[in-house]
């Protein structure tokens, strides 16, 4: 009884390491989207590089899903060892391997800049947000390993009580639900990224204004593009752009003194650069 036990505890950190790596899958969220920016001419040299990537992080969240439901079977200890291995070294290994033939082709630069290039190719353009990736994607390994450790000494399984089975049951129910609600909380970061995304390509994509007339037209569009964000910092950088530069465009007309004026056209240049960094997370696509 305690040899199956072992088998359906290995089989929860399974379904930890999958939730862990999840994580990281959602920065690519709309898939279409994110498939679109990098088959094109900007990302066509490193194309391949960044959809094996994505398959591995893919691959690895599906199969360890199904590898975690043969844990509570009764397969061999040893096929589950290598089933827990084998994903977990695939994924520890591809980033360093991928970043081989691309550090070749700048030997002025290092091996660990042009890894951490390569991450903001996948959207990790932060500090914050590459170390995390880095941080989840050693969890899932981790967690793995661990997993494959207990088959390996809890040795083939035997049978269990009913009493014992069900108990298992609920507690593969709570981990079920504390990995989805850590999946819903993530898809829910993912919807508000993208609609930050949008707005930042927009206002990157929207053409200055040449004409005194064109600047209303301009400060409501970059309203717009701050109202339909998804976060409340990139909503208020964007809003706060326009409202003072209204002023600052309104002031103009006004016989406000020149240290007022300059004043408020300092303050569009702050207000403009906060876009610029809140936007900067969005650069890669």
């Amino acid at each position: 009884m305690i040899s199956r036990l072992r088998h359906y505890r290995a089989a929860f950190l399974l379904v930890i390491s999958s939730a862990s790596v999840f994580w990281v899958i959602s920065y690519w969220f709309p898939f279409n989207d994110y498939l679109a920016v990098i088959s094109g001419e900007q990302y066509k040299d490193y194309e391949f590089t960044i959809k094996t990537f994505v398959v591995v992080y893919l691959t690895f969240f599906l199969l360890n899903i199904g590898i975690a439901g043969l844990f509570a079977s009764k397969v061999s200890s040893t096929l589950k060892f290598w089933l827990a291995i084998g994903p977990a070294a695939v994924l520890l290994l591809t980033p360093f391997l991928l970043t081989i033939p691309i550090s070749a082709k700048f030997p002025d630069r290092n091996y660990f800049e042009v890894f951490q290039a390569l991450y903001r190719l996948f959207r990790f353009t932060k500090p914050d947000t590459f170390a995390w990736a880095l941080i989840f994607s050693l969890i899932a390994v981790g967690l793995n390993i661990w997993a494959a450790m207990i088959v390996r000494r809890a040795g083939e399984v035997d049978k269990v009580s009913a009493k014992f089975r069900n108990r298992y049951l609920i507690y593969t129910a709570v981990i079920v639900v504390i990995a989805g609600a850590f999946s819903a909380v993530n898809l829910y970061a993912a919807s508000v990224r993208s609609l930050d995304r949008q707005s930042c390509q927009n206002y990157e994509r929207r053409a200055l204004p040449q004409t005194d007339e064109e600047v209303n037209t301009f400060l409501s569009d970059v309203m717009l593009y701050g109202q339909s964000a998804g976060s409340k910092g990139v909503q208020d950088a964007f809003v706060s752009f326009a409202m003072i530069s209204r002023q600052y465009y309104a002031a103009l007309d006004s016989e406000i003194d020149d240290a007022s004026l300059a004043a408020l056209q300092q303050n569009v240049v702050q207000a403009k650069d906060t876009v610029a960094v809140v936007c900067s997370e969005f650069a890669a696509g």
